[in-house]
């Protein structure tokens, strides 16, 4: 039996768009899976095949579904990624709708309440992956490898989220590294910076390995408030103020 129903709306492409997504969220259809073909829907919707396109364009330009082409093509249900997210807040960057420091203020909301709840519920071995990559930062760093070393520091901050195993707080997070790794690294940054991002990222794990909730919280605020005061420098004198 078709999950889909003929339309009883004047705004059809749009009720299309709803009902694709409806069956998506409802787990119909998931991640990978192909959708019937815009002939095949536009049969069940009872609309033109340029309504059902039209309704797939809007579902694409949201990441919602994919098309591809050729013998093996169609309409797919895409992964769930932060890529939509990111690159609006990138453009909202380019147009200076968005600021550095906005970006900063999401980072002070939810990273320093990320770090107490990970010193809080870390289990076995959740840090492996935060030691070896603060290791590594270190290794590039000594090679002159200042952009993998920068790249890393902004993984630990990936890393010590995904230990959360929240999914809301770790794709609200990625996205805002996201658009850090597309901006912050076209910056020049010196080896003195990198190098202290590095030895805050052990001290936040030394306090999250102990479990000292409270001062994991505040060397994770103080560390990401300090970032933000070179990158103001650096970025626009006109950005108000973290905490303004």
């Amino acid at each position: 039996m078709s999950p889909f129903k003929p339309l009883r709306t004047e705004k059809f492409s749009q009720e299309v768009a709803n009902q694709i997504k409806g069956s998506i969220f409802d787990g119909t259809y998931v991640s990978g899976d192909k959708l019937p073909s815009e002939s095949n829907m536009a049969i069940q919707f009872a609309v033109s095949k340029v309504t059902v396109r039209q309704a797939v364009r809007v579902l694409e330009n949201s990441g919602i579904v994919y098309t591809k082409q050729g013998v093996d093509g169609g309409i797919f249900v895409a992964e769930a990624d932060t890529m939509s997210v990111s690159s609006y807040l990138s453009d909202m960057l380019k147009l200076k709708r968005v600021k550095m420091s906005d970006l900063t203020m999401a980072r002070i909301i939810f990273e320093p309440e990320i770090a107490y709840r990970v010193a809080k519920v870390w289990e076995d071995k959740d840090l492996e992956d935060v030691e070896i990559n603060i290791q590594e930062a270190q290794i590039a760093l000594d090679k002159d490898e200042f952009r993998r070393s920068r790249l890393l520091n902004l993984e630990f901050h990936r890393l010590v989220c995904n230990i959360t195993k929240n999914p809301v707080v770790i794709f609200a997070l990625n996205s805002v590294i996201d658009v850090l790794e597309e901006n912050v690294l076209k910056t020049e940054l010196d080896r003195d910076f990198i190098r202290d991002e590095i030895i805050a990222h052990e001290t936040i794990l030394e306090k999250i390995r102990s479990r000292e909730r409270e001062q994991a919280h505040d060397e994770m605020r103080k560390h990401i408030k300090l970032v933000h005061q070179k990158l103001e420098e650096i970025y626009s004198s006109g950005d108000r103020q973290i905490g303004e």
